[in-house]
């Protein structure tokens, strides 16, 4: 069994790496559900995977844009209920927004110097580093999630933008 571990670009404190085999992910996932940026994790550490920031990253963002509204959904329940969102579920939520805004730039995801790398975007909603930090700390309280939410609505309307 292949245990996951972060290579260095995308070593994070918000990101832990998951306890899980990685042997058993399809290589052209680019979503899998506790075990965010995938397919940086190919590229970065073997040159593999689909690249998706690469090839039509549109239609990519759009996939996980309707996986982060299932998670959201479920975030959402938790929250109002007054209880805290499982811990996967907001690393999967904030990985996802992260792929979107990186991908949307075509880039792949780099948590090394992410405010370096937040700063090298063109396309970003305003405020992206103070709003994002404050996601990444506090993703599982009602104002983080609402943040984040935001963040991915902003994030969308400029790649249509973009794209119009």
């Amino acid at each position: 069994m292949a245990k996951f571990q972060y290579v260095k670009e995308l070593q994070h404190d918000a990101f832990q790496p998951p306890d899980v085999n990685v042997n058993e992910f399809d290589p052209e996932a680019i979503f899998i559900s506790g075990c965010p940026f995938w397919q940086e994790t190919l590229f970065y550490s073997k040159k593999e995977g689909i690249r998706p920031w690469e090839k039509d990253s549109d239609k990519a963002c759009r996939k996980l844009a309707k996986q982060m509204t299932a998670i959201l959904g479920t975030m959402e329940a938790r929250l109002r209920m007054r209880e805290k969102p499982e811990p996967y579920l907001v690393r999967d939520a904030l990985g996802i927004f992260l792929s979107v805004l990186f991908w949307s730039n075509q880039k792949p995801v780099s948590l090394t110097n992410l405010k370096e790398s937040l700063a090298e975007l063109d396309i970003k909603p305003l405020n992206i580093e103070e709003r994002l930090f404050y996601c990444l700390e506090k993703g599982n309280t009602f104002s983080g999630f609402r943040q984040l939410n935001e963040l991915l609505l902003e994030q969308r309307k400029l790649i249509a933008k973009k794209g119009a």
